[in-house]
């Protein structure tokens, strides 16, 4: 797999690898032998393979890996989940975003949906270096987010049925909403399945 950046000099996309010494790019091709190694025991054994989230200046390349894995390997099923941290103020642009990539491309989507992990270590990051805090400024309007999520990913479950989401929460309300939102889901989907 070819993986691209877009250069801040001239604009284009160009080979990451060409930034790689030797040993670097022995690395990376190790690990995504490993990755796609789990990926197939995963496939094969029928069970999900949840990639995790990072700090906003690792999670572009995680995520592009696991866009990759799921063009791969959700054919046929969900097998590749991508973590969203809805915490980020770009968590619903960057669902959206991969939903319609996967209806475009005809694979099946899967999210897992977090809060966030790392957010006063973002805060003062973005303070150190200068640049716009990542970061929802409160935790309501995290859980704003986390709920847009949720339901555009149990819409297109409702529409496509070639999407599946894990709600990973402590949250008490959101796991209410949850409920809530797939029973609706749930009932609406059977209803058309008998019309």
């Amino acid at each position: 797999m070819l993986i691209t950046v877009l250069a801040v000099q001239t604009g284009q996309l160009e080979p990451l690898s060409n930034k790689f010494t030797a040993e670097e790019e022995s690395q990376m091709k190790r690990m995504l032998q490993r990755v796609d190694i789990l990926a197939k025991h995963a496939l094969e054994n029928g069970v999900r393979l949840m990639v995790d989230a990072e700090q906003t200046y690792f999670q572009p390349a995680i995520s592009r890996l696991t866009l990759e894995m799921q063009r791969k390997f959700n054919k046929e099923k969900p097998v590749i989940f991508n973590t969203y941290q809805c915490y980020l103020k770009e968590a619903y642009d960057n669902v959206t975003l991969d939903v319609e990539l996967s209806r475009r491309e005809g694979w099946y989507f899967g999210a897992k949906l977090v809060r966030g992990a790392y957010m006063y270590q973002e805060r003062d990051r973005a303070q150190e270096i200068g640049y716009e805090d990542p970061i929802n400024p409160d935790y309501e309007a995290t859980n704003r987010m986390y709920h847009k999520c949720l339901e555009y990913v149990l819409e297109e479950i409702e529409h496509n049925r070639k999407a599946n989401v894990m709600v990973a929460s402590h949250n008490e309300d959101t796991v209410k909403f949850t409920l809530q939102k797939y029973v609706f889901v749930s009932i609406m989907y059977k209803n058309l399945k008998e019309s």
